[in-house]
Formats: structure tokens, C-alpha cells, sequence
């Protein structure tokens, strides 16, 4: 018997880059750019094969980020993923370490976040778990606001994060800010997420020291090293709206208008690079950590 639950809770909703363009063949791929993700399965060199290779490995992060932060539902649909919970501190965690965990692994994603209603179903089967109501459907069309890996939110957010969760709220509140998206010059709100990666349960913005906020900006810088440089990513770097979304991630990700931390530094990345090897990624990661010493 299919049991089915109202509760408040916060949603999640992921999806994967240009993936409809890698499945559907609308991009002409190199034997370099499937080698990188397809050699350790000795599988051929075909869009559908590369797809598989990234869903895996999307699976293997959102099974992580499970096993991790167990308050939380997840429910992967293909490219995308919900995750959902009551307690909206571990989804805003959640979310944090899935979109680090999968640009660390050449994955390219973007969010949505909301608060609301979700009506689910109560038992996990062979099908996986369903849910439905406003909180996710806000979090589907947050989603797709942005250009690159961006986390949206509704403006409500940050005050009903506030309302379940105040010491929580207080210790991160400084990463919810408005966002001027430069397709509609339109104002959106954004969790940037970015400036702390990899968040774990005790972060707090309240009292964190200067060494811990160089850690947290080499990692931010790394990340969009990982984007810049990593091979993984020569796929998505094929074609045009791909590009877009990797320019954009690269601009915010290497932003030196720092109004989180205030810690400034000399990268700003702004270019796509062809060539991408890991030889190249590693010694750009070597002039961060020069640089932040």
C-alpha cells in the first residue's frame, strides 16, 4: 500500500548540463574527449557511453551525499535529482556538497531551492519515491533562471530558513544574495554556495578566522581551475550554449569582488581553455596555493 505524506520541508531539484545535447547527438565529440571518461570501462568512444560514464558518477555523488546527510530523501530521474527534507538544514548542506562534489568530478550542474509544501510518497521500492507540490515546482523553475552552476532561490527563502532553523540561518545568512542576471538585467536571489564548498554541518560565517576563509577561496579558485582546465569538461566545452554555461560558471567562481569573505586575489578567469589536460590543471592548482600562503 502506497502511503502518502503532506509535509513543510525544503526541495532541491539538480540537473546535469547539456546533457540533452550529449544524448540527443547534437554535439560532434573528439576520441580525447571521451577517453578521459570512458577508458577505465573499455567502453567505445559514443555520446550514449559518455552519457552512461556521467550518470554514473552522478549517482555515486548523490548515494555519497545519502549516506552522508541522512535526514534527507533524494530521488534521482536521469539527469536530475530532488532532494527533499523537513529539515532544511541538511538540504541547503545537501545542496552545497552535491554541486562541489560534482565539479570536483567534471560534472556541470545547476539548482533550484525552495521551502514549501511537498506531498510525498512514504515507502522507498523498486520505483524510487515521488514528490509533488509548490515548493517543488518552485524549485524546478529556479533551476533554469541562470546561466552555469548557480544555485537559485525564491525570495522567501532565507526567511523560512530563518523560521525552522535561526541559529543555522545566522550562520550562513551572508550567502544568500540578490543576483542581476545579465540575460534580462531581472533580479533574482541566489545561494552562493561557492564561497564556502564542501560546507560541513558546523560552518559558520559568524566565526570563521582568516586562514579559514584563504582555505575556503582556494577551494572556490579550484574549482574553477576544474572547470577551466579539467578535461572532463571538454564535452560540455563543444558547443556554444555549453560554452556559455562554463564562461558563466568561471566568472562568478573566480570572483574577486568578494563581499562574503573580503579576501582578494590576483585570478579572474574568464576564458574556455582547448587545450585541457591534467598536467595543466594541477600546475594552475600549484600557483593557487602559492598564492594563498
Amino acid at each position: 500500500m502506497e502511503l502518502i505524506n503532506k509535509i513543510q520541508g525544503a526541495v532541491f531539484f539538480v540537473d546535469i548540463l547539456g546533457f540533452g545535447a550529449l544524448t540527443q547527438k547534437k554535439i560532434n565529440l573528439k576520441d580525447e574527449d571521451f577517453a578521459v571518461w570512458l577508458d577505465q570501462y573499455s567502453l567505445p568512444y559514443e555520446n550514449q557511453n559518455l552519457a552512461a560514464s556521467v550518470l554514473a558518477k552522478f549517482r555515486e555523488i548523490l548515494l555519497k551525499i545519502n549516506k552522508k546527510f541522512g535526514d534527507t530523501t533524494i530521488s534521482q530521474l536521469s539527469d536530475c535529482a530532488f532532494i527533499w527534507s523537513k529539515n532544511v538544514k541538511e538540504v541547503v548542506i545537501s545542496a552545497n556538497n552535491i554541486m562541489s562534489e560534482c565539479i570536483s568530478n567534471g560534472i556541470l550542474c545547476r539548482g533550484g531551492l525552495s521551502y514549501g509544501e511537498i506531498i510525498e510518497t512514504s515507502q522507498n521500492h523498486t520505483l524510487g519515491r515521488f514528490i509533488l507540490g509548490d515548493a517543488v515546482t518552485n524549485a524546478v523553475k529556479l533551476e533554469g533562471i541562470a546561466k552555469g552552476c548557480r544555485i537559485m532561490i525564491n525570495q522567501e527563502f532565507p526567511h523560512d530558513l530563518n523560521s525552522c532553523d535561526k541559529e543555522f540561518s545566522n550562520n550562513i545568512s551572508t550567502l544568500f544574495q540578490p543576483f542581476i542576471n545579465p540575460l534580462d538585467f531581472e533580479t533574482y536571489d541566489e545561494f552562493k554556495w561557492y564561497f564556502a564548498p564542501f560546507m560541513e554541518k558546523d560552518f559558520s560565517i559568524q566565526y570563521i578566522n582568516h586562514s579559514q576563509k584563504a582555505k575556503h577561496t582556494n577551494s572556490r579558485l579550484k574549482l574553477a581551475n576544474i572547470i577551466r582546465l579539467s578535461p572532463k569538461f571538454s564535452w560540455n566545452a563543444t558547443n556554444a550554449q555549453g560554452v556559455v554555461h562554463l564562461k558563466s560558471s568561471l566568472n562568478f567562481l573566480s570572483e574577486t569582488k568578494d563581499e562574503i569573505f573580503r579576501v582578494s586575489h590576483n585570478f579572474n578567469f574568464k576564458e574556455v581553455h582547448k587545450n585541457r589536460s591534467e598536467s595543466a590543471l594541477n600546475m594552475a592548482n600549484k600557483l593557487i596555493d602559492e598564492e594563498i600562503k
